[in-house]
């Protein structure tokens, strides 16, 4: 998916010079809405489980997430190409890949040598060797990004509140409109597509027409940012924003809420925005508001072990992380990109969980 536009929870500071406190924990406790500078300031308004304005055909061709990966004995979700005892410890150094992709933010591949990025008022589809091809012109701010399996590339405009489809020869249509704050998108491996309404408070899933379900509404989400899909545990996971805080909802195989939004971990004086998840489980979290990446490893039932983990400190500012995928893309590397317009490679040694790709 394109990295679209303004970050979704835009704070064009670097990173600060004293790391911040971490704490692990599974009771969710909000005491006050975090407030945000650059974030759709749209008041949040009651809940409806239809989108209204779907123009395109379905995206989705299953209701079933699956993923080549197994459980081990605790539960845990593992690769079976892969030995996740020996995945190597940070901080790491990020490498500087490329700059010029302003109001960038979200980065999204396509599994076939490109990356979607967008470029003044360009989506580009970038190869590893940086040439490009223009897909859409004359875009406004974007926040989310990601391709989904039909290849369309999918993208939220939070003031529009509308979510979009490019097809690959450009065409653009509405897929919903109506919501609040349109921020981050994730397709998961069996084509659902799932989306955070920052300023509504709300996690949404869209199934194969269109429709939308609403997953979590309520303080919990307030400034849902990031959002990832572990289908082995049969858990989503999001990201409170404004207060720093990572949180975990079981869902069933069809997609629907099992309970209610629990605690998985929290950065004090973090802005946690985009997601990623690596072929054993571990979550990674990019805090936008001082330019980190954090991975929080997670037991088998997507507890925390341990404080998060700071995996590196960016010199620009960075909001979303995605593991390579596709010809000239490092699978055990993620690619980080933010408001500034720069993109970064981290190799952090362990492939990522599988997502839905055209």
């Amino acid at each position: 998916m394109l990295v679209f536009a303004l970050s979704a929870c835009s704070d064009d500071g670097g990173g600060g010079a004293t790391a911040p406190t971490t704490t692990s924990t599974t009771d969710a406790t909000t005491t006050a809405e975090p407030t945000t500078t650059a974030e759709p300031t749209t008041a949040p308004t009651a809940t409806t489980d239809d989108a209204t304005g779907t123009t395109a055909a379905p995206t989705t061709g299953t209701t079933d997430a699956t993923t080549d990966a197994t459980t081990d004995a605790t539960g845990s979700t593992t690769d079976p190409g892969f030995d996740c005892a020996a995945i190597p410890a940070g901080p790491f150094t990020p490498e500087p890949l490329w700059s010029g992709y302003t109001g960038s933010e979200d980065l999204a591949f396509d599994g076939a040598g490109h990356l979607a990025l967008k470029k003044d008022g360009q989506v580009v589809l970038v190869k590893a060797d940086q040439s490009e091809t223009v897909l859409a012109d004359g875009f406004p701010q974007v926040y989310g990004t990601r391709f989904a399996t039909n290849g369309d590339l999918l993208a939220a405009l939070p003031q529009a509140g509308v979510l979009q489809a490019i097809a690959p020869g450009g065409e653009i249509s509405d897929l919903a409109t109506g919501l609040v704050g349109p921020n981050g998108l994730y397709v998961d491996p069996g084509g659902r597509v799932w989306l955070t309404e920052f300023a509504g408070s709300r996690v949404v899933r869209f199934d194969a027409n269109w429709s939308k379900v609403t997953i979590y509404e309520g303080p919990d989400a307030a400034s849902a940012n990031g959002v990832v899909l572990d289908p082995g545990r049969g858990v989503l996971f999001f990201t409170n924003y404004g207060a720093g805080r990572l949180l975990k909802l079981a869902v069933d195989d069809q997609g629907a809420p099992a309970g209610a939004p629990e605690q998985v971990a929290s950065v004090q004086g973090a802005k946690l925005d985009g997601l990623a998840l690596d072929v054993c489980g571990h979550v990674y979290a990019v805090d936008q508001g001082n330019s980190r990446l954090y991975r929080v490893r997670l037991d088998g039932r997507g507890a925390a072990v341990g404080e998060p983990e700071l995996l590196a400190e960016f010199p620009k500012n960075v909001a979303n992380a995605q593991f390579g995928a596709g010809p000239g893309f490092d699978s055990s590397s993620l690619y980080v990109a933010g408001n500034p317009g720069d993109v970064y490679r981290l190799e952090v040694g362990v492939p990522g969980a599988a997502i839905g790709l055209p």
